[in-house]
């Protein structure tokens, strides 16, 4: 495990700590959604996909991610 430290408005802290965002699971899970979500999406930017653009048949190698 690492340990980080965030400075935060205090504002923001006291409302994400409120909703229980700020516990290591779910900062770790919306991490891991976002790290996802731009993974896709530089694929679908930079890897010149479109939709319809490859064959049903055709493999596509998502970029590997290192494992937590």
């Amino acid at each position: 495990m690492t340990t980080i430290e965030l400075k935060l408005p205090r504002d923001l802290a006291e409302e994400a700590a409120e909703m229980g965002l700020l516990k290591s699971q779910v900062v770790a899970d919306l991490l891991r959604d976002e790290i996802r979500r731009r993974t896709f999406s530089d694929l679908l930017q930079n890897g010149g996909y479109t939709a319809g653009s490859c064959a049903a048949d055709e493999p596509v190698a998502l970029p590997r991610r290192r494992k937590a």
